[in-house]
């Protein structure tokens, strides 16, 4: 447990404040379930009172959106440095590899938070408008840089974006549900499969 609050300790940002908040949230909802979870534990765990919580967070609904921005969109930001825009391959390689190790890392998380999401339909128009929304508009962009740049055809970048982000998704969500075959299998054949699938069709290449 961190705790900032002792004397001479460092003097948190209002960003730093909220990463602490969201990290321990992060935890307790991971392991006790979004329901369960209490605004304390998420303070004890934070090394804050309960009160901080409020200063930077409405509610327990408001915790649970910001980490799911976080965990959907730092990591495609932060996809822009890693390879060349112009290599377009290796860039969609690392966008679904970045989603698959998302889903990797943070299963307990999204196994507490995605049934909520399903059956509040505040939530879920909020998880819409604040997290996927934002998530399609990034890529949308980029297929439409792309297709401007005359490597993508011309296509409705909305769609395809979400047909991209929901391919991935559906992984997440039949591992939530029970092991699968898919299982078996290991992360780079999925990746593989998977980037194959969205920039070469199913049709039988020339070079095949």
């Amino acid at each position: 447990m961190s705790n900032q609050n002792g004397k001479g300790a460092k003097r948190l940002t209002k960003a730093e404040r909220e990463a602490q908040i969201l990290d321990a949230a992060t935890k307790v909802f991971a392991s006790k379930g979004f329901r369960a979870a209490t605004t304390r534990e998420i303070a004890a765990e934070a090394g804050v009172s309960e009160g901080t919580i409020y200063n930077y967070f409405d509610s327990k609904y408001d915790l649970l959106i910001a980490m799911s921005q976080r965990l959907a969109l730092e990591s495609l930001q932060q996809l822009d440095d890693l390879p060349p825009e112009e290599d377009v391959r290796a860039y969609i390689t690392a966008l679904v590899t970045d989603r698959f190790d998302m889903l990797a890392k943070h299963m307990d998380l999204i196994r507490a938070l995605m049934p909520e999401v399903l059956v509040d339909d505040d939530l879920r128009q909020a998880y819409v408008e604040q997290v996927l929304t934002p998530a399609l508009s990034y890529l949308g962009q980029y297929i439409e840089s792309r297709t401007k740049a005359g490597v993508f055809r011309e296509m409705k970048a909305d769609i395809v974006g979400r047909a991209m982000i929901g391919a991935v998704m559906s992984f997440g969500y039949l591992w939530l549900r029970e092991p699968s075959e898919l299982d078996q299998r290991s992360q780079e054949e999925l990746v593989t499969e998977v980037v194959g699938l969205f920039l070469d069709g199913l049709r039988v290449r020339p070079t095949e």
